[in-house]
């Protein structure tokens, strides 16, 4: 016997064969036909914050060009849509999106040297295919014809050979397997100025994680912010302090977390001049659309 599906979200198994259901589906196709596990799964509310599975990693036959995408799930921007990866892919930057496994993955252009690429789940509610796309918009990829859900669930980085960078991810983390050179190699003023850190994400807003040498002239503080933050002078007595201090002209070192913006910035000004400011990126926190 057929069974109202309201019901559905006081059950706690989704074995059941005998469900039906009517209504609109996001597409504006009418629905009305037995539900499936999957089909329940694909439009019952998972919450913004919850993305399961889908790592990315290094694709071990051709890791200079391919990525990983592990199964998994995560609502679609929209909020509508749960976007259900129920088989592995693999995709190629350096060909032009194509559906499927081993097939390309590029929105549009070609592999470009030095770049980031967003990594997006795309979804279609007339199949409900769900495949994996690469663009360079944080925002707005160029999506294949039919496919109207998305969310970008991370970045990856080419470097200046056109080769992918490798990296390793848990979770929102993503560390660089190796760390790239230097992201900033210079010096520090008493007045606010902004850092560029190439070595994380633009477009989106990321929580950097980097290693930090500096040499002041005597017993110094330096404080880090997000540029969209109000400009505070450090010190070492009052707040806001800093990340780190020297004593005298000795050198200092430390590992900061601290918030960018959208263009890869990060502010920092120390409580008096540094002769040496070093900064080597380890790895980044990407919210991948939580907030």
């Amino acid at each position: 016997m057929s069974k109202n599906i309201t019901q559905l979200t006081e059950a706690t198994s989704f074995l059941d064969t005998d469900l039906f259901y009517a209504g609109i589906d996001p597409g504006g196709s009418p629905l009305d036909r037995k539900v499936t596990s999957l089909n329940i799964q694909r439009y019952l509310p998972m919450g913004q914050n919850a993305i399961t599975g889908l790592k990315l990693s290094n694709n071990g036959s051709d890791a200079n060009n391919d990525i990983d995408i592990a199964v998994g799930r995560v609502v679609a921007g929209t909020g509508d849509y749960n976007l259900i990866l129920t088989s592995a892919l693999t995709k190629q930057l350096d060909a032009t999106w194509a559906v499927g496994t081993n097939q390309g993955g590029l929105d549009t252009g070609s592999k470009a040297n030095s770049t980031w690429y967003h990594v997006w789940v795309i979804g279609r509610v007339d199949t409900h295919v769900v495949d994996v796309l690469f663009s360079t918009s944080a925002t707005a990829p160029t999506m294949p014809t039919n496919y109207t859900k998305k969310r970008r669930i991370g970045a990856v980085k080419t470097n200046s050979s056109g080769n992918l960078l490798a990296f390793v991810q848990y979770d929102d983390t993503f560390l660089w397997a190796s760390p790239p050179a230097l992201d900033i190699d210079g010096t520090l003023a008493a007045t606010r100025a902004n850092y560029n850190l190439v070595s994380v994400p633009g477009g989106v807003s990321v929580e950097a994680i980097f290693n930090l040498y500096w040499v002041g002239g005597g017993t110094r503080s330096v404080y880090f912010s997000n540029p969209s933050f109000t400009d505070v002078a450090p010190s070492t007595t009052a707040t806001p302090l800093g990340q780190t201090a020297t004593i005298t002209s000795n050198p200092d070192t430390a590992t900061i977390r601290q918030m960018t913006d959208t263009s890869q910035n990060i502010s920092a000004r120390g409580s008096g001049a540094a002769t040496t400011f070093r900064i080597a990126v380890l790895g980044w926190v990407d919210p991948r659309g939580k907030w």
